[in-house]
């Protein structure tokens, strides 16, 4: 009986004890929570937003070199329209083409001047002649006032050809070469009469062409997001993403 009587108080003083080290935290919890909320004003919330959106801005931009903002900000393209359009240059196409190498002597002068118009007169008749046309026909028109949403521009009546490239600083070789390579696959596709209805499914095939043509390491390099002359700005050129060129090279690949 004894016993039994030691047990029940053993128990009951245990649960006593339980109970009041759970109302110890809950107190302790509620008192840091109330110290807490005083730091939890508007302006403190927003300074710590500008805080951490700093850090990443950082560490993208200095650290791992990359724009500050990511390639999905940017319109995505259904594969089912990549494929659509891969399959129509594959049965209008007439010529085969292998992979576009750029001349060795050309890519150095780019490097060194990439805003010289005598340079990127022989860049445009390099790639029309992997193209098979010749360039020399076509009027490249430079201009150093960028218009927004555009990088390049083509004109043609089939007599006369203008191509208008739309240069911005920092002069990036890949970027030029692959909004070079659109606007001349726009004339090829002109001349072959492959085109789509609606204005962007079209620019989208002009894309895809460009990869199809032999352009798609270049068009990968020259269509990512680099940050741009401002701190938080960047700059991107193309109708696709570097995700889509690898999915286009990807494709081909595989029906080879």
């Amino acid at each position: 009986m004894v016993t039994q009587k030691i047990d029940a108080f053993n128990r009951r003083y245990e649960e006593i004890e339980t109970n009041r080290a759970v109302a110890l935290k809950e107190k302790t919890d509620m008192d840091l929570l109330w110290r807490l909320s005083k730091y939890l004003t508007f302006d403190n919330i927003c300074t710590a937003l500008s805080i951490i959106g700093l850090i990443y801005f950082v560490i993208n931009r200095f650290i791992l070199h990359r724009a500050p903002v990511p390639s999905s900000a940017f319109k995505r393209v259904p594969k089912e329209l990549l494929d659509e359009c891969i399959e129509q240059l594959k049965k209008r196409e007439k010529e085969e083409y292998e992979d576009y190498v750029l001349p060795v002597a050309l890519m150095r002068d780019l490097q060194l001047k990439p805003d010289d118009d005598e340079v990127l007169k022989r860049l445009l008749c390099s790639i029309c002649e992997h193209m098979g046309f010749d360039g020399n026909y076509i009027e490249l028109v430079i201009s150093d006032t960028p218009v927004p949403e555009r990088a390049g521009a083509i004109s043609t009546d089939l007599d006369f050809t203008t191509i208008w490239l739309e240069l911005r600083p920092p002069y990036i070789v890949d970027s030029i070469i692959a909004v070079l390579a659109h606007e001349v696959m726009h004339l090829h596709l002109y001349y072959e009469g492959i085109r789509r209805q609606d204005n962007w499914e079209n620019e989208v095939l002009t894309d895809t062409a460009a990869v199809y043509c032999g352009f798609g390491e270049y068009m990968y390099k020259g269509y990512a997001v680099n940050p741009g002359e401002m701190a938080l700005s960047y700059h991107k050129v193309g109708y696709i993403r570097q995700e889509d060129v690898k999915y286009i090279m990807e494709v081909i690949k595989k029906q080879e």
